[in-house]
């Protein structure tokens, strides 16, 4: 349910998960939805024996753009106009995410 302006106050905070087991799969369907086929997040022959990696790991905005579908259920629908992130470590697959 989402707050009523009213209730939300600066300071406040919110957790929740926004993915559990993040799979290879989802790595390769948001490359196809993005369009973004850098081989870093789907292939992990060149991830590893090319780019020194040690696994394919996640697009920054596929985490992104998690969070801002939690964000958006929080405050509803509409509602959020603007958000920004700061990537700092990588996801790799296997990885639960709390935003």
């Amino acid at each position: 349910m989402a707050l009523s302006a009213r209730t939300l106050k600066v300071g406040d905070t919110h957790e929740e998960q926004i993915v559990n087991n993040l799979t290879r799969t989802q790595l390769v369907q948001y490359a196809g939805a993005s369009g973004d086929y850098n081989p870093i997040h789907t292939d992990e022959v060149y991830t590893t024996k090319v780019a020194g990696y040690p696994s394919v790991f996640a697009h920054g905005m596929l985490s992104m753009g998690m969070t801002g579908k939690m964000l958006s259920n929080y405050v509803g629908d509409g509602r959020l106009t603007t958000f920004g992130v700061r990537f700092t470590r990588h996801v790799w697959p296997g990885d639960t995410l709390f935003a």
